[in-house]
């Protein structure tokens, strides 16, 4: 494009070149006759400035002739070339005064990072009594420096002071991150104050939590106003809100808070007969921990109290875990004989389930099977206190109370034996539990001792 406008230019003055004369002083005068035209033109014009020029030179003229004349004439063009540097330079001037208070601003902040909280403090506080223009870059500097010395004083315990420099805060055109932190910080001191009521307090969050539904700062003070009046309701759906919007460094600790409070209020329901309660508690639970079985147990024990012996022994067995062979125990003491052996390792396949199937052989008659039952899982599980309390139980279904009382006298003893005692025997004890189990399979113990 540019190859193409200088081809233009030089076709378009290549008629003008030729005409114009070989010497150059000619070609200067022809360069110069457009200008003496103008001259000419504005000649007029031009007397009359001369004459202006002229009126003024006469009139200074008697001033200078006198020392106070010229004094004065000083002054009067001092001051003209004053005025009118101020009126090119105000708007240069304007900038540089803000420029200047963002780079305070700046500084106080760099030495906040640093954890020089005194020289911060004392820059935060020059650039809030800041009254001059604000930088284009950044206009809300004064109402940040205020937010900034509010939070120092919140974390210096002087509540009072932070609620003044709060108040000094312009809410007006304040960009929505300032508006959020101005909200948490008034929460926070007027919740450490402790002389607002707490429906003004609630009120507060509430209306600052619908303009930042997703602020979890916000959020926890109505859930601990909540929990602080027992409305176990309020705490559980705030709780929700908390969970679904914690960062990361704090999600793991609020979703397990919220676990918590879904299994209180499930409990709450089925000790209160609200078994559908309880069932939508016990889903959302296994909905927000799939791997934790603390849902699956709820939700067993909502189907034990229903009546729904089955449903509940495959939601104990699906968590495989020492709680829900816990749970499974007491439905078979509730209910001896309503569920089969083989149905319990079908749900529950695990060996410790061999104990209760034991028992339930026992309990049917059959002492063979159960002496067999009990020796496996013995020989599986070793001696720990559970293992040789049903074991204990097993025999005295199969008629050896005193194998049963030796074997919960060992267990006593084992319990009351002193830690370092206990691991000074422990590698003796691993390495005949497997001959003891044995040998209680032999002559009937059927249980670790």
């Amino acid at each position: 494009m540019s190859r193409f406008f200088s081809l233009v230019r030089k076709v378009l003055w290549a008629p003008i070149k030729t005409i114009l004369p070989k010497n150059p002083w000619l070609r200067v005068l022809i360069y110069a006759l457009p200008f003496v035209l103008l001259l000419a033109l504005f000649g007029p014009a031009l007397e009359v400035v001369l004459k202006l020029l002229d009126l003024v030179a006469r009139l200074l003229e008697p001033m200078l002739e006198t020392t106070v004349g010229r004094v004065l004439l000083m002054l009067a063009t001092v001051g003209v070339f004053g005025l009118l540097s101020f009126w090119l330079l105000r708007k240069r001037v304007r900038d540089m005064r803000a420029e200047a208070v963002l780079g305070r601003h700046l500084q106080a902040t760099a030495a906040l990072v640093g954890l020089d909280r005194g020289r911060s403090r004392e820059l935060f506080q020059k650039v809030a009594r800041y009254r001059g223009p604000r930088p284009g870059r950044y206009p809300h500097v004064v109402q940040d420096a205020n937010l900034k010395l509010g939070r120092l004083c919140l974390e210096a315990g002087k509540v009072d002071e932070a609620l003044g420099w709060l108040a000094r805060v312009v809410e007006p055109g304040l960009p929505k991150e300032l508006r959020r932190s101005l909200l948490q910080l008034r929460l926070e001191a007027l919740r450490r104050q402790g002389e607002v009521l707490p429906a003004t307090l609630r009120r507060e969050a509430e209306q600052a939590v619908r303009e930042f539904g997703d602020d979890v700062s916000m959020l926890t003070v109505l859930r601990d106003l909540a929990e602080a009046e027992g409305r176990v309701d309020d705490v559980l759906a705030w709780q929700e809100r908390i969970a679904k919007h914690a960062p990361r460094s704090t999600c793991v600790r609020e979703r397990q808070r919220l676990a918590d409070l879904l299994e209180q209020a499930g409990h709450r329901a089925l000790d209160a007969g609200e078994l559908e309660q309880a069932r939508k508690l016990a889903k959302s639970l296994r909905k927000l921990q799939p791997d934790d079985p603390a849902g699956r147990l709820l939700l067993g024990d909502v189907h034990r109290a229903a009546g729904e012996l089955r449903k509940a022994l495959r939601c104990y067995g699906d968590t495989r875990s020492p709680a829900g062979l816990d749970r499974i125990a007491e439905l078979l003491a509730e209910h001896p004989g309503a569920i089969e052996p083989r149905e319990l390792l079908a749900n529950c396949p695990l060996q410790g389930t061999l104990l209760l199937v034991a028992r339930e052989l026992a309990r049917a008659g059959e002492h063979e099977r159960a002496e067999r039952a009990a020796r496996l899982a013995a020989e599986a599980l070793g001696p720990t206190p559970t293992v040789c309390a049903v074991l204990a139980e097993v025999l005295d279904l199969l008629g050896k109370q005193e194998s049963a009382a030796r074997l919960r006298e060992q267990t006593v003893a084992r319990l009351l034996t002193p830690p370092d005692v206990a691991s000074a025997r422990g590698a003796s004890a691993r390495g005949a539990s497997a001959r003891g189990a044995s040998a209680r399979g032999q002559d009937g113990a059927g249980g670790g001792t």
